[in-house]
């Protein structure tokens, strides 16, 4: 795996960390709008680390 600031090991974590918050919030928060804004933001920056990803490709 490689490590460096745009490397795919990193991307992978990132994108790991985020799907672990997403099931986090899945279990923890009760429906409603705070829970909708998370996952909003939690699909934000799962986008945006998808789009570096394939930037760097």
């Amino acid at each position: 795996m490689d490590f460096s600031p745009a490397g795919s090991g990193r991307m992978m974590i990132a994108l790991v960390v985020l799907g672990v918050l997403a099931i986090l919030t899945w279990q923890t928060m009760e429906p409603g709008r705070y829970r909708s804004l998370t996952w909003l933001l939690l699909g934000f920056f799962a986008f945006r680390v998808t789009l570096g990803w394939l930037r760097s490709r």
